[in-house]
């Protein structure tokens, strides 16, 4: 528009001035009523819109942009000069024919006159070129070659054929193009000829240059071209594959395009395909079987060996074997409606028609999904249709012999099936324009007509194109005529069939087409790696079973014994070596480098070590270097877009946690694997845990696993459990004494003087949590027994400090301890106090004061050299920061487990799953053991919030105050999220929806699904009030995982929250008592649950007048749940003969909170609210009291290092979850930071502790300890 001095902003313009509808640059007219799809295969998305932002700035809602003339630079803002103004309108278009085939128009009027007879797609990563770029080249029946312009992911279809001239009259029989771009053509009279010059600015390339056969007396019939290779088949079958091809460079390098000559393959094929990474497929000669080439790597392009791979085959009425048909009602090839949908686990035919119901059956249960190898049963059958019986041979000659005849041998009489009967279906191009009629499908050999609805099928024209509607397998009763009867000819159906399928069907394979099949060599799909247990056919044959038995006969005649021999190998070693980013303590940044593994294994396994390097990116210099015995754990720690791991050395003082990023998913997996395999070895840990283990989660839905087996072994000791601490740590010394001091526990030092030395301390502290003004005072915590050696003084002082203040001094006994001597220092607690012991000899007898079962910490000062500390506890002695954690595999948000093992777990999608006892999955690549495991789904919410601000003018709008929040945001607003951004976390995962907005949003919405608030942020709600200045709404895009691990689902019911405990000890098959909440809020109470039956029978359903979302169980009838209200309730009248109780009693909550988690353990309940703040119950005493007294709320501690950790980034004050054992002492949580912390100083009289004792921070979402069971001596 232009400003006229009258009118204002008109749309009539100065006729120098650009059209009032145009592209960017004014040079085109582009009136919208003149804008036009490119096909109907194209759809618009809505209506024209105004696009209200400039460059990443917002503008109003009416979307102007001003400036002085046409052309110049517009701005958002109106000036007293600007003559003109624009704005920009969009339509967004989606190509609606995806899952169906659009016809492409031919080359004449009369589409018979010149038809197609090979077609090849390709040229999407030409070096250089644009993303979604597309080459399709096509040959004629005349043997002309066409080039099919203006092709992409967005245009599929294209523009417009062009001819590309061919020399000397050749004619072209077939062509393909490779993902780089490369063109090979087969000619008439069995020469190739490559196309060269192809680049992303000519994608059509310059000329061709001849290729000649692999010998003067062959023909090319057929070839097939990958990256870096091209596979070509001559007339006599034989396969050939050309050497020296570079796809990359062919653009700009003729001989890297044509190659350098070829190698013979020594098998025979009827066609081979080639697939973007080069891997080749094939089918057979002969038995026109499907072939995959195994062995293919960068390094040998030719593979090793072919694979017959036994191709899975879905069959519907509507898929095109509906060709195959006759006019009896009972014809093998009929689908009966119940079953439209089986799947062919072997191309191989069953033994024989009687065995059809078992069959049947099998396809049942196996319906739609990947074959077994019991799907079906493999069988031969000889030239006279005889079964084989493998009768005995006389020579290796007849023997190999007879196998290729056997081999060969593969059809089945099928007399009433024959080419006469079997013909295609034509549809007449004159019944397809006509409309409102019915059209006649007819074929040779049809009982009757076909009569299609043309209401549900009816193609639709386009601009040089045609869209076909694509059936179904699960809605095609409503494409086709429903007046169908069983006597009309393929699409008949007889329910009384239900003997006849498919299953007696002979299939030949004629093609194969491999250019969108990506196979990961590293990691092999099962169905290419098992096939069906032909896998082994090479070692099952006959001929080498014969060699085998005529080597044990010799071998038999041979007098030798073996034990007189040396082994071959005692030791195998390895190393594994890749490129990758690495961060480590104090860098900012990922850094190139190179990490090395290096793994030596012994026979017996005990000397079994590996070392763990990270290099510069030169390779020259070592960033740092760790055994890989230092590792406690390797964890995922991806974000979108960049796969990463972090490995955790928390021993080690450099670094604690090594954090690594990969190029690719599939990298960071196997680099994932290998450090897991490794750590598992070195820690000697395989298989199902223990029964005592602790099992987390992570947030990325890992599923880790702690077992103290090992520990408890070590620690064991005559009369307890005993520890070595770290006394090579400098002095001031100070540890946490993880089990406490109470009755039972001692301490043993070793330590030398130094000559200069005159005041030793060591302290028993209780710990107990500071705010942080209280911290710099240095004796802020009590002390339980101060040991203060003077040397000067020749005395030593015993004392406890207590509310800040000193007691009596205890000084008699002199001082054995000198200057510059050793001594052993022996500190026992027993009931009456602390017996002393200098030097194996007592020395003294201090009393209590505090109790013992108050002490956390040790600290040590004074000039002396420690060498020894061995901390000794009546229970197992647990250090959360050398806890070995190993990842057992599988997708979970939650996991609780019990005493006896049994272990369930919750998924992202509510789905129950119940742990079978194995250890692998997805994650360990099949490096060890894959016992137990089955495949998992999952699925995950992403959300995103639309936020928007009232003015008075335009009302709400999406420009908000400079101080406001980002428009697009998370829950928090601090961090900008928008839909178009949304990235999936690995190539696992993939969308199964759209963006949704999200009308369950907590806190109410209104029928838009927006809520309200007086500003950012504030409290939200559903209904608008006066003062309500902003609002927000919530979107959600539902995505999918598919991995394995040893899990098995558990029915189809939803659960919230689950919580097991098992009264018995493992091996009792006792009940195991489980509760559950469902996702509507009931809780659930689960029959017939044990050590033996994991799964349980049924659940029970519990009323409640409130929804419920928490729920916990415990010893001696305990439970616990929490509502949606944020109150928390306790179960009334459970006992032995009434496991479910009576009713539900109300327990207020701590003042102000609103409780999300609850936990319950002996005579003490923990509870989580939702702002993070833990709150304990006391006054619990199940026979007296069992609801408790009252609540006490902890503290909250900004800047306690729990809460702190800069690699993860939306970390939280407070809690994450908090966890309570069966036994008393036992208290776990996952800080807001996703730190592991265990609760010190926990006693009788104080159940909320003191304290925390940290693990490693790996971003941990929920832990279970309800295994976990303190063992004492």
């Amino acid at each position: 528009m232009r400003w006229l001095p009258l009118e204002g902003f008109s749309g009539r313009l100065l006729p120098t001035d650009r059209y009032n509808f145009s592209n960017q640059d004014g040079t085109v007219d582009r009136s919208r009523d003149k804008v036009r799809l490119p096909s109907m295969a194209w759809q618009w998305e809505g209506d024209w819109q105004i696009e209200t932002t400039l460059d990443g700035q917002p503008l109003d809602h009416d979307g102007w942009t001003y400036a002085v003339d046409f052309p110049a630079t517009f701005t958002t803002k109106k000036q007293w000069k600007s003559c003109v103004r624009r704005r920009k309108w969009v339509r967004y278009r989606r190509y609606s024919a995806m899952n169906s085939w659009c016809a492409i128009a031919p080359l004449h009027k009369d589409a018979t006159k010149e038809p197609f007879i090979d077609i090849s797609v390709g040229g999407n990563q030409i070096p250089g070129g644009n993303p979604g770029c597309l080459v399709v080249w096509a040959v004629t029946a005349h043997g002309r070659v066409m080039f099919r312009v203006g092709t992409s992911t967005t245009c599929p279809e294209g523009q417009r054929w062009s001819t590309i001239k061919l020399v000397n009259g050749y004619e072209v029989c077939q062509i393909s193009v490779g993902i780089t771009g490369l063109v090979w053509a087969v000619l008439m009279i069995g020469k190739a000829i490559v196309r060269t010059g192809v680049t992303r600015e000519n994608p059509m390339g310059e000329d061709w240059v001849e290729v000649d056969p692999p010998q003067k007396d062959l023909k090319l019939i057929q070839v097939s071209v990958g990256t870096d290779a091209v596979w070509a088949v001559t007339q006599d079958g034989n396969v050939w594959f050309r050497k020296g091809i570079k796809g990359e460079m062919s653009g700009v390098c003729e001989q890297m395009g044509a190659g350098t000559g070829w190698v013979e393959m020594l098998s025979k094929m009827s066609l081979v395909s080639v697939a973007p990474n080069d891997q080749v497929w094939a089918i057979g000669h002969e038995d026109r079987c499907l072939y995959y080439r195994s062995g293919i790597t960068q390094s040998e392009l030719t593979g090793k060996k072919w694979r017959l791979i036994n191709a899975p085959l879905q069959l519907s009425r509507a898929s095109s074997n509906a060709s195959l048909s006759s006019s009896n009602r009972h014809s093998m090839c009929g689908t009966p409606q119940q079953q439209r949908h089986q799947s062919w686990g072997s191309l191989n035919r069953p033994h024989s028609t009687s065995e059809g119901t078992m069959l049947i059956r099998e396809w049942e249960e196996q319906s739609r999904s990947a074959p077994t190898p019991t799907s079906l049963k493999l069988w031969q059958r000889t030239n006279d249709g005889t079964t084989n019986k493998n009768p005995q041979q006389t020579s290796f000659q007849d023997i190999y012999l007879n196998e290729g005849k056997k081999r060969s041998a593969n059809s089945l009489d099928m007399d009433d099936l024959t080419e006469a009967s079997v013909a295609n279906i034509t549809i007449s191009n004159e019944s397809l324009t006509k409309t409102g009629e019915s059209i006649v499908v007819s074929g040779k050999g049809m009982g009757n007509v076909v009569k299609i609805n043309p209401a549900a099928w009816s193609p639709v024209h386009s601009v040089g194109s045609m869209v076909g509607a694509e059936a179904h397998p699960e809605t095609d009763g409503s494409i086709f005529d429903p007046d169908l009867t069983s006597d009309s000819g393929v699409y008949g159906e007889d329910e009384s069939s239900g003997a006849m399928y498919w299953a007696e069907c002979d299939t030949s394979w004629y093609k194969v087409e491999a250019g969108a099949c990506f196979v990961d060599t590293s990691n092999p799909p099962k169905w290419i790696a098992d096939t069906n247990g032909t896998g082994h056919g090479d070692i099952a044959e006959t001929w080498r079973i014969y060699i085998l038995e005529e080597l044990k006969k010799r071998l038999q005649k041979v007098q030798y014994d073996p034990s007189i021999y040396e082994k071959v190998v005692e030791k195998s070693s390895w190393i594994k070596n890749g490129d990758a980013k690495c961060k480590v303590k104090g860098s900012t940044s990922y850094e190139d480098c190179i990490i090395e593994l290096e793994w030596i294994s012994s026979d017996n396994g005990s000397l079994d070590s590996g070392i763990v390097t990270i290099l510069n990116s030169d390779g020259a210099t070592t960033i740092m270097q760790f055994p890989v015995s230092e590792i406690m754990c390797v964890i995922c720690c991806s974000e979108p877009g960049n796969p990463r791991i972090a490995i955790h050395t928390p021993r080690m003082p450099r670094s604690k946690v090594l954090r690594l990023q990969f190029s690719s998913d599939t990298e960071m997996e196997d680099w994932l694997a290998h450090l897991t395999s490794v750590s598992c070895k070195m820690n000697n840990v395989y298989g199902k845990p223990g029964p005592n283990s602790i099992w987390a989660t992570t947030a990325l839905g890992d599923v880790y696993v702690y077992d103290p087996a090992a520990l408890e072994e070590n620690q064991l000791s005559n009369d307890g459990y005993v520890q070595e601490l770290d006394a090579g740590k400098g002095l001031p010394f100070e540890c946490v004494l993880q089990n406490g001091f109470g009755y039972g526990s001692s301490l043993k030092i070793t330590a030398c003087i130094h000559d200069d030395a005159d005041r030793l301390s060591i302290n028993f502290v209780c710990y107990s949590t500071v705010s942080l003004k209280q911290k710099s005072v240095m004796d802020s915590h009590d002390v339980a027994l101060h040991f203060n050696p003077r040397l000067k003084e020749n005395i030593i002082v015993r004392n406890t400090y207590q509310n800040g203040q000193w007691g009596d001094e205890e000084r008699n006994g002199g001082s054995p301890l000198k200057p510059g001597s050793d001594f052993t220092l022996e500190i026992v607690c027993e009931l009456r106090g602390y017996k002393i012991y200098i030097d194996d000899t007592e020395f003294t007898c201090y009393s209590h004061r505090i109790l013992p079962q108050s002490i956390t910490h040790l600290r040590i000062k004074g000039l002396m050299t420690l060498c020894s500390i061995f901390y000794k506890s009546i229970s197992v002695i647990i250090d959360p920061t050398t806890m070995f954690w190993r990842q057992m595999g599988g997708h979970l948000k939650k996991v609780e487990t019990c005493s006896v093992g049994v272990t369930w777990g919750i998924g992202y999608g509510s789905t129950a799953w119940v742990y079978t006892g194995g250890w692998g999955g997805l994650f360990l690549k099949g490096l060890d053991s894959n016992t137990g495991i089955n495949s998992m789904v999952d699925t995950h919410n992403y959300y995103v919030y639309e936020n928007q601000r009232w003015n008075p003018v335009t009302g709400y709008t999406s420009h908000g105050l400079p101080t406001d929040r980002y428009m697009w945001s998370d829950a928090s607003g601090r961090h900008k999220r928008t839909r178009e951004h949304t990235k999936l976390l690995s190539m696992h995962w993939h969308w199964v929806s759209d963006w949704i907005v999200d009308f369950h949003t907590p806190g109410g919405v209104d029928r838009d699904g927006w809520q309200y608030a007086r500003d950012f942020p504030a409290q939200y709600h559903g209904k608008k009030q006066f003062t309500d200045y902003v609002r927000r709404r919530r979107w959600f895009r539902r995505c999918q995982l598919t991995t394995s691990g040893p899990w098995q689902e558990l029915g189809n019911t939803k659960l919230l929250d689950v919580s097991l405990y098992a009264p018995g000890k493992p091996g009792s098959d006792a009940p195991v008592y489980i509760w559950a909440i469902a996702s509507n809020g009931e809780a659930l109470f689960r029959r017939g649950v044990s050590e033996s039956c994991p799964m349980g029978v049924s659940w029970e359903h519990i009323p409640s007048d409130q929804a419920l979302v928490g729920i916990s169980c415990g010893p001696c009838g305990q439970v616990w749940a929490v509502g949606k209200n944020g109150s928390s309730y306790w179960r009334l009248g459970i006992t032995p003969a009434k496991p479910t109780g009576i009713q539900w009693q109300n327990v207020e909550p701590p003042s102000g909170a609103h409780l999300k988690q609850i936990s319950v353990g002996k005579d003490v309940v923990w509870a989580l609210d939702m702002a993070g703040k833990l709150s304990v119950r006391h006054g619990v005493q199940v026979n007296v009291f069992p609801e408790g007294t009252h609540w006490q709320t902890l503290p909250v501690m900004p800047n306690d290092p729990i809460h702190i950790d800069m690699a993860v980034a939306n970390a939280k004050q407070g809690f994450r979850q908090v966890a309570i054992a069966r036994e008393q002492g036992q208290v776990w949580a996952v800080s807001g930071a996703g730190i592991l912390c265990r609760r010190i100083g926990i006693t009788d009289e104080n159940p909320a502790g003191t304290g925390w004792a940290t693990g490693i921070g790996a971003n941990w979402q929920h832990i279970s300890i309800g295994g976990l069971v303190n063992k004492t001596k």
